[in-house]
């Protein structure tokens, strides 16, 4: 991998971990473009680091405030983070085998679009009745679970649900984004002895520049996203994966 299509990955990354469109799945379509034989899981992980260190940044006083005083945020995370934590263990195997699957990515974008456009008319005919609940948490935690699937948006998954659950559009991507943090960080601790080995010799160079990369983009799709639900746009995020789901299932074939 050169250093030119790390950066050209990290900043696919970055707008597609948090623009609900699945950054696994444009990454694996990508790296289908740059003729990649095997998985780069480890240099996928590495991204993933790029962008959580996007969220602490953008969420920092968010971040200091649940540590020091908002302590039911921080348990209802860490609520959420259970079932998450269990179905990315129990599905690793297969999930890293899926990685190199672009048919199975192509149906899971389109499953993604169809599920931001349910969200998106079910919050408008449903207004925002009610805070995060413990039921929400966990709702939520299952979503981001089953966002390990390469193709299923995890911003998607997480936003889609807590807007189907009757959260208000700016609380629902807070917690989803904070909620990034430690999935990601239990990603990269499953992941670690594959970035180890990743990142001896020549690599080196290509996976921080990705990261960097992934780091600045992440930090504007962020921005880009809070504007797109408070302007009630989610849907053109569905629209979106449906076409490059649907393109990427023919062209699989």
């Amino acid at each position: 991998m050169t250093v030119l299509e790390a950066v050209i990955s990290g900043i696919v990354q970055g707008l597609t971990e948090f623009l609900p469109v699945s950054s696994s799945g444009h990454l694996v379509i990508l790296h289908k473009i740059f003729g990649f034989k095997e998985p780069q899981l480890a240099f996928d992980i590495f991204l993933h680091i790029g962008t959580m260190i996007s969220v602490l940044i953008f969420f920092a006083k968010d971040i200091v405030n649940i540590i020091f005083k908002d302590r039911k945020m921080m348990l209802l995370l860490i609520l959420a983070c259970v079932p998450t934590f269990i179905i990315g263990f129990l599905s690793k195997n297969i999930v890293e085998r899926l990685f190199g699957a672009s048919l199975t990515v192509g149906y899971a974008l389109v499953i993604t679009g169809f599920w931001l456009l349910a969200a998106h008319f079910l919050a408008i005919k449903n207004k925002a009745t009610h805070a995060v609940s413990w039921l929400d948490s966990i709702i939520i935690g299952i979503a981001q679970g089953i966002a390990v699937i390469p193709g299923i948006s995890r911003s998607g998954a997480t936003i889609g649900a807590g807007l189907m659950l009757g959260l208000e559009g700016s609380t629902t991507v807070r917690f989803s984004f904070l909620l990034s943090v430690p999935a990601i960080l239990g990603a990269s601790a499953i992941k670690f002895a594959h970035i180890e080995k990743s990142l001896s010799g020549a690599a080196t160079a290509p996976f921080i520049a990705g990261a960097a990369a992934a780091l600045f983009t992440g930090i504007l799709a962020i921005y880009l996203l809070l504007k797109a639900v408070k302007t009630s746009k989610l849907w053109a995020f569905g629209v979106y994966c449906v076409l490059v789901g649907a393109i990427t299932v023919f062209l699989s074939r």
